[in-house]
């Protein structure tokens, strides 16, 4: 029995030996992420027995259940859900089967009648609050909606050379439009302004995600030619004499005096 006791008093202190040059080890970067690697791949392995599958996930529902009891660790965790499913219906296809998802589901908890009613009458305390928000903060929408229209909208498509609000453009580069199967000659003829971010408002993006060149695409024909530095230069009087076609009527600033509306 006293040698027994050793054995197990070598083994604890070997243990704890182990788990503290280990816990060292982790501390470099490195070292971490292989480690991370090496525990994950086993992990993979061992999950393939269904056995284990099910003892590793009801050990996992377990821990995360008493840490959900946690306040401040479940908000975190939410948070963090939330931001993750964010990132992830930025992708289409996914957002396109998540809705599908939502709906099925939704479709069948409206089975239960119980559920139906307490849906009704969350909705119409929804809309009583917000009802009740705008009333409240009309002041707050108003001035909200002027800063908006001060800022304008400022922010070119790269497709069509449109001006659009912050809201309607989504920012791409090119790899992440060859990873939704367009093609890289493709990206280059529609986005005739060339910058390393490719912005596309809303109507130029459903058409190139479904693999055509928008109606209003610059490519078409659309862009404006390029005015040289020479004939920014020239007075009114220059132009005149070197345009290939005159205006007999034009739209002019009247000034301070108004002398220039009789022209």
């Amino acid at each position: 029995m006293r040698e027994r006791r050793t054995d197990d008093e070598f083994r604890l202190l070997g243990n704890r030996r182990r788990a503290n040059s280990h816990k060292i080890a982790r501390q470099d970067d490195e070292f971490k992420t292989e480690d991370n690697k090496r525990r994950a791949k086993v992990l993979k392995i061992a999950r393939q027995d269904d056995e284990f599958k099910t003892e590793d996930n009801k050990r996992r529902a377990k821990a995360h259940k008493s840490e959900g009891q946690d306040d401040e660790f479940k908000t975190e965790d939410n948070k963090r859900r939330a931001e993750a499913l964010k990132i992830a219906r930025q992708d289409d296809e996914f957002k396109e089967e998540d809705n599908k998802r939502r709906a099925e589901a939704l479709k069948i908890a409206r089975q239960d009648d119980e559920f139906k009613e307490e849906e009704r009458r969350r909705n119409a305390l929804r809309i009583h609050n917000n009802r009740d928000k705008y009333k409240s903060n009309f002041d707050d929408m108003k001035s909200n909606y002027e800063s908006k229209i001060k800022e304008g909208p400022t922010h070119i498509c790269s497709c069509c050379g449109g001006l659009w609000f912050e809201y309607s453009i989504r920012e791409y580069t090119v790899e992440m439009l060859t990873n939704k199967g367009l093609k890289a000659e493709f990206i280059d003829t529609l986005c005739y302004l060339k910058h390393a971010i490719i912005k596309l408002c809303v109507t130029c993006r459903k058409d190139i995600m479904s693999n055509k060149i928008p109606n209003l695409s610059l490519s078409n024909g659309l862009a404006f030619y390029e005015v040289p530095n020479c004939l920014k230069i020239l007075t009114e009087l220059e132009e005149r004499l070197i345009s290939p076609r005159i205006p007999f009527m034009v739209i002019r600033s009247l000034g301070s005096c108004k002398q220039f509306g009789l022209k």
